[in-house]
């Protein structure tokens, strides 16, 4: 197991400067690297960049080493740094506004959303709206009036890019089944929109119980950024669906686990036993356990609770086990395109178990969009399609499809 003190020394100051509220020994160890007195091999400032890249940590990686100051910062690594953060909050502003000019249209319409992650995440574990980094945007609504939503973002300027075959309502009804959003590209702004009516793909998987119905009234807050009001999980509900969603991801990208960090440094101890007694009503509590044991091992924390999984319960295990493979792999930026299904159902099936997981996994497989796409047949005509799924040979999966 890949511990802390294996990673080359650029990857050591990127999981450093990743952590929020920083500690003296902390800061402490930033200095000794950067001025390379831990080491004997120098500091790779250019495969700092690339990692911090990456991983998209830049911007809260230059919040910390402008708060620590090292004095062996190359210039040059920390111009760039602060042009990707400078550009990061261009970027969180032009988020904020767009979400609340959906949010306006949405709500003329009776339809009201909730934004995952984002700029609302990143005000709440770093106080600031640009320190995280910005992505797509997605938003969490109900599968009832997909039609209307779909019309609404057309209106706005949007276009469905996945699926990328005709959606008629037979496909329409298929896709909520199987699938968990519609994405859509604005080629005014530039931005990508994933539309949720749920957070994963398997229905089976423990965190959608989050916001079904059988788990009770879902829980919300308001979190205002650039003075625009947004819908979020409340901090307990939102840190769950974050570890979850990271270990499904595998951490491809270790913006994730600063996240999951992130929660950790925040909670008391008793909001962290509330997050894990959540997870384990939920069936989560071994995958949140894998989570905050890879953040003791590499970011800092040193969490203890009696309700924690050991670090050892086998499905912790393999989660830390699984993200150092990967990265030793691929050179510490792997990328998230498994080279089989085979790969890709073993990830699935060991996180969503149980015989109606593995049918529902078959069925998402046999009416993948992807296949309306190559043979485009009238609603008369698609039961043929399992058939056609059948045929038509995979191309290589990704944990996001």
């Amino acid at each position: 197991m890949l511990a802390f003190r294996d990673f080359p020394g650029h990857v050591q100051l990127m999981l450093l400067t990743a952590r929020s509220h920083l500690r003296a020994s902390e800061i402490q160890q930033i200095h000794d690297l950067t001025a390379d007195k831990s080491s004997a091999t120098p500091l790779d400032w250019q495969q700092f960049l690339a990692v911090t890249a990456h991983h998209r940590v830049s911007s809260l990686v230059f919040d910390s080493l402008e708060q620590t100051r090292p004095a062996g910062l190359p210039e040059f690594v920390h111009s760039e740094l602060q042009h990707r953060a400078r550009h990061n909050a261009f970027e969180a502003l032009r988020s904020a506004n767009e979400v609340r000019r959906m949010a306006a249209t949405f709500a003329k319409a009776g339809i009201q959303f909730s934004v995952l992650k984002g700029v609302p995440l990143s005000q709440f574990l770093f106080g600031n709206p640009n320190t995280r980094h910005v992505g797509d945007i997605d938003i969490l609504t109900q599968p009832t009036r997909l039609p209307e939503q779909i019309a609404l973002l057309i209106d706005l300027g949007y276009k469905i890019s996945n699926p990328k075959s005709r959606l008629t309502p037979h496909r329409i009804a298929s896709y909520v089944s199987f699938w968990k959003d519609f994405t859509f590209q604005s080629p005014a702004s530039g931005f990508e929109l994933d539309l949720h009516w749920r957070l994963f793909n398997n229905r089976f998987h423990a965190a959608n119980r989050i916001v079904a119905p059988a788990s009770g009234q879902p829980q919300y807050e308001t979190v205002t950024a650039f003075g625009v009001p947004m819908r979020t999980f409340t901090p307990r509900d939102q840190f769950v669906y974050i570890a979850a969603h990271g270990v499904l991801d595998a951490w491809t990208y270790l913006k994730s686990l600063a996240d999951v960090a992130g929660f950790l440094r925040l909670f008391t101890a008793e909001e962290l036993d509330e997050a894990l007694i959540r997870a384990e009503e939920l069936g989560l509590l071994a995958q949140i356990s894998g989570a905050i044991h890879l953040c003791n091992d590499w970011m800092g924390t040193a969490i203890t609770s009696p309700h924690l999984m050991s670090a050892d319960e086998p499905v912790a295990l393999r989660i830390r086990e699984r993200t150092t493979s990967m990265l030793l792999r691929q050179n510490f930026k792997p990328i998230r395109n498994y080279a089989s299904p085979a790969q890709w159902l073993r990830l699935e099936i060991d996180l969503v178990p149980g015989l109606r997981s593995l049918a529902e996994i078959a069925q998402r497989f046999v009416w993948r969009p992807r296949v309306w796409a190559a043979v485009d047949l009238p609603d008369q005509l698609f039961w043929c399609y399992p058939i056609l799924g059948l045929l038509l040979l995979p191309r290589h999966h990704s944990i996001e499809d």
